[in-house]
């Protein structure tokens, strides 16, 4: 039979706090997503201005951290990419893994709660979950204007003839 302990021992979620971090977890995903979209997009194309198109799945299968580490490679061969922030990166995907991979565990008598993962426990609030999605649209943007301009043709090569 279980006894009171065994209930406040298991992770808690009040309705009204849970609704709130739900909400900021999801805004947060859905642009840390849009983000890693654009860094895969960004493989693909070096691959392709490599002669190399069919690497591009190979390469983006991966999880992110791995993925990351690809693109560094890339960069090496596409001096384009090189001022991509691979460090910011890799501290929104550490937030990502922390907040995808945790419970979300309430205190019973208040609003704080924290995020229970498989080796720690941490606290992170609701603001700093907003902060974390206004580095993955700051990223996304980066990433995407870089993306754009190496897609555009060279405004300053002659026009070629057919």
């Amino acid at each position: 039979m279980a006894s009171l302990r065994d209930f406040l021992d298991r992770p808690f979620a009040g309705p009204e706090m849970r609704k709130k971090y739900e909400a900021a977890l999801g805004e947060f995903l859905v642009s840390f997503n849009a983000m890693e979209n654009y860094m895969r997009y960004s493989v693909e194309e070096i691959c392709k201005s490599l002669g190399k198109a069919e690497l591009w799945g190979n390469l983006t299968s991966d999880d992110f951290s791995r993925q990351l580490k690809n693109l560094r490679l890339l960069c090496l061969a596409e001096p384009f990419f090189k001022d991509t922030p691979f460090d910011r990166l890799e501290t929104l995907n550490n937030t990502r893994n922390k907040l995808a991979h945790g419970h979300y565990d309430q205190d019973l008598f208040s609003d704080d709660y924290e995020i229970v993962g498989k080796k720690n426990r941490i606290r992170m609030s609701i603001q700093e979950i907003k902060k974390a999605t206004e580095e993955a649209e700051d990223l996304s943007s980066d990433i995407g204007w870089t993306l754009r301009k190496f897609l555009e043709p060279d405004e300053t090569a002659a026009p070629q003839s057919y």
